[in-house]
C-alpha cells in the first residue's frame, strides 16, 4: 500500500511540474485533447497523411476521435478523408459537428484549420482566402499555412510563388518531405520535367521507405513515355506498400497509354484483390478501360457503349471523349447536352474556385470540338488555344489530356491553311512524350475536317 501511494504521489508532482512548466512557458498544448491516447492516434495519423498513406490516415484520424469525440481538430481531418462520393453522409455529418462545434477553447491555429474548412465546404472561396491570408500574415511561419498557401497558388498557376512558399515550408519543417514531391509536381506543371525528376529522386532519397515517391517518379515517366520506367518505379511503390491505390490507378493509365490493354485488366483486378482501393476508385479503373481501348482504337461507336454502360458521373465518366463520341456517331443533340451541362457547372461556381481555371479550359476544349463539327475550324483552334493555356503537365491525368488538346489544335490549325504552326504545335507536343502523339496523330479523330 505504501509503495502505491508514494508511486501516486509522484505522479502528482509530476503532472504538478509539468502543468507549471506549461503555465510559466505561456505554451499550450499543439492539440486540443483530454485524452493523450486520442492525441497519439491523430499524431499517428497526420505522420500517415505526410506519407499519403491515405487509409490508414483516416483509419487513425476515426480512432483519434473515438477515444476522444470532442477533439474537434481530429474531425476535420477525419473529414478530409471523406471526399468519396460513398463517404457523403459521413462527411456531412462531421460538417454539422464542426459547426456546432466551441472553437473558443482551441489554439489559434486550430480554429483556422476548421473555419477555413467550413467556408471551402459551404462553397465560399472569398471567406476561406481571407481566413487562410489573415492567419498567415499572424503566423507567416505556421507550416498548415504555408502548404494552404502554396496548394492556392498552384491552383491558379502561379508556379513561382507556390515554389517560394513551398521552399519556405521545407526551411520552417524540415520533416514535411512531402514538400519535395509537391515542388516536383509544380515543375511538371511549367514542363521542366529534367527538374522534376531532381525532385523526386531527392524524395526517394530521403524517404527510401515510402511508396509515394516511387509512384510520383513512375507518373512523370508515363507522362513523358518513358514507359518502363515508370512500371519499374509504380511496381517497386506497391513492393513498399501492396495497398498504395494510387500506383494501380497510374500502372492501369500506363497500361493503355502504352496499348496493353490487357496489363489494365490485370492491374485493375491485382487492386481489387488487396483492399487497398476503395470502391469507387475500382469503378474509376473500369470505366477507363471501358473508353480508352476504344477510343484509342477509333471505335466510336464501342466508346459511347461504354462510357453508357461502365461510367457514370461519380465513377469518373469522360465527358470530353464522351462529347468526341457522340459528335462521331451523330449524336448531335446528346453532344449539345454534354457542353451544356459542363457550361453551366462552370457557371455555377465562384469566381475564385481552385478549380475554375480548369474548368473553363475543359469547357473551351468542347467548345472548339462543336465548332469542328460545324465546319468552323478557325474558331474551334482559338477555342483549343484557351484551352491549352489552361491545361498544364502538373498531373498525368490533365497532362495527358494537354497532349489531346495539342494534337487537335494542330488538326485544326491544319485545316485553315496555317501548317507552320501546326507543326511548331506538334513538335512541342512531341517534345513531352513522342510515342503517345504519333499515336493520336493515327486516330481517326473526329474534330478533323477534310
Amino acid at each position: 500500500m505504501k509503495a502505491k501511494f508514494l508511486v501516486a504521489l509522484g505522479l502528482l508532482m509530476l503532472v504538478g511540474v509539468a502543468g507549471a512548466v506549461l503555465m510559466f512557458s505561456g505554451r499550450r498544448p499543439e492539440w486540443t485533447t483530454a485524452s493523450p491516447q486520442a492525441r497519439a492516434e491523430f499524431e499517428r495519423g497526420l505522420d500517415a497523411l505526410q506519407k499519403i498513406y491515405y487509409n490508414e490516415a483516416a483509419k487513425d484520424f476515426a480512432k483519434a476521435v473515438e477515444l476522444d469525440p470532442n477533439f474537434v481538430v481530429a474531425k476535420r481531418f477525419l473529414l478530409m478523408m471523406k471526399d468519396s462520393p460513398s463517404s457523403k453522409k459521413e462527411a456531412e455529418e462531421i460538417i454539422g459537428q464542426l459547426k456546432g462545434a466551441d472553437l473558443s477553447k482551441l489554439t489559434g491555429r486550430e480554429r483556422f484549420l476548421i473555419t477555413y474548412a467550413l467556408a471551402n465546404h459551404d462553397k465560399d472561396p472569398a471567406k476561406a482566402q481571407k481566413i487562410l491570408q489573415d492567419f498567415a500574415a499572424s503566423n507567416p511561419n505556421d507550416p498548415y499555412a504555408l502548404d494552404l498557401l502554396a496548394s492556392a497558388a498552384t491552383a491558379r498557376q502561379d508556379w513561382a510563388e507556390a515554389r517560394r512558399l513551398l521552399t519556405r515550408l521545407i526551411e520552417v519543417a524540415p520533416n514535411r518531405v512531402v514538400a519535395y514531391n509537391q515542388l516536383g509536381y509544380l515543375e511538371m506543371g511549367m514542363g521542366r520535367f529534367a527538374e522534376a525528376e531532381k525532385l523526386f529522386e531527392t524524395y526517394r532519397y530521403i524517404a527510401p521507405d515510402q511508396a509515394n515517391p516511387h509512384d510520383s517518379l513512375g507518373e512523370l515517366f508515363i507522362l513523358i513515355g518513358r514507359y518502363d520506367d515508370a512500371r519499374r518505379e509504380l511496381e517497386d511503390a506497391l513492393r513498399i506498400r501492396p495497398d498504395f491505390c494510387a500506383s494501380y490507378e497510374h500502372l492501369v493509365i500506363l497500361a493503355l497509354v502504352d496499348g496493353r490493354p490487357e496489363e489494365a485488366q490485370q492491374a485493375m483486378a491485382r487492386a481489387g484483390k488487396t483492399g487497398g482501393c476503395p470502391e469507387y476508385s475500382i469503378k474509376a479503373m473500369r470505366c477507363r478501360i471501358a473508353v480508352w481501348v476504344p477510343f484509342l482504337a477509333s471505335d466510336w461507336q464501342a466508346l459511347w457503349k461504354g462510357e453508357q454502360t461502365e461510367c457514370t458521373e461519380k465513377d469518373g465518366r469522360d465527358p470530353v471523349l464522351n462529347l468526341w463520341a457522340a459528335l462521331a456517331t451523330g449524336r448531335r443533340a446528346d453532344a449539345e447536352g454534354i457542353v451544356t451541362k459542363i457550361r453551366d457547372d462552370v457557371a455555377k461556381m465562384p469566381a475564385g474556385a481552385p478549380g475554375r481555371r480548369y474548368a473553363e479550359a475543359l469547357l473551351a476544349h468542347m467548345e472548339g470540338a462543336i465548332l469542328v463539327s460545324q465546319g468552323q475550324a478557325a474558331e474551334a483552334a482559338e477555342r483549343f488555344r484557351f484551352a491549352d493555356e489552361g491545361f498544364s503537365y502538373r498531373e498525368i491525368g490533365p497532362g495527358i489530356f494537354k497532349l489531346v488538346n495539342r494534337v487537335v489544335l494542330a488538326r485544326a490549325l491544319q485545316a485553315v491553311g496555317s501548317r507552320e504552326q501546326a507543326q511548331a504545335v506538334l513538335a512541342e507536343a512531341r517534345a513531352v512524350n513522342a510515342k503517345f502523339v504519333d499515336r493520336l496523330k493515327a486516330l481517326t479523330v473526329p474534330l478533323a475536317p477534310s
